[in-house]
């Protein structure tokens, strides 16, 4: 296993990944696999492997295996916590970063 299929797989190990994300994880070692088997490929056919990158960073956002994708998700749900339990919820997160 190349370096990108081990970082993939210890990324998705870390994930709460539900039974209709298979397809998806899939997906993304299937990329990883292909992007790590560009260190053996020379020219174009190595640069159109590398290009699989992005694509390969879609599926990581898409499982919110990124900084950026759990944030926008965050920002989500924080939106749909209303009333009481929001406004107390956002009273404790204020106190955590003033302490810290």
């Amino acid at each position: 296993m190349g370096n990108v299929r081990s970082a993939y797989e210890g990324t998705v190990s870390a994930l709460p990944v539900e039974p209709e994300d298979a397809a998806a994880v899939a997906l993304g070692r299937t990329l990883a696999d292909a992007i790590d088997a560009a260190e053996f490929l020379e020219g174009e056919s190595r640069t159109k492997a590398l290009y699989l990158a992005p694509h390969l960073m879609n599926v990581l956002k898409e499982l919110l295996a990124t900084p950026a994708a759990r944030k926008a998700a965050g920002a989500v749900v924080k939106e749909a916590v209303s009333g009481t339990l929001g406004n107390l919820q956002d009273q404790a997160r204020k106190r955590r970063e003033r302490s810290a």
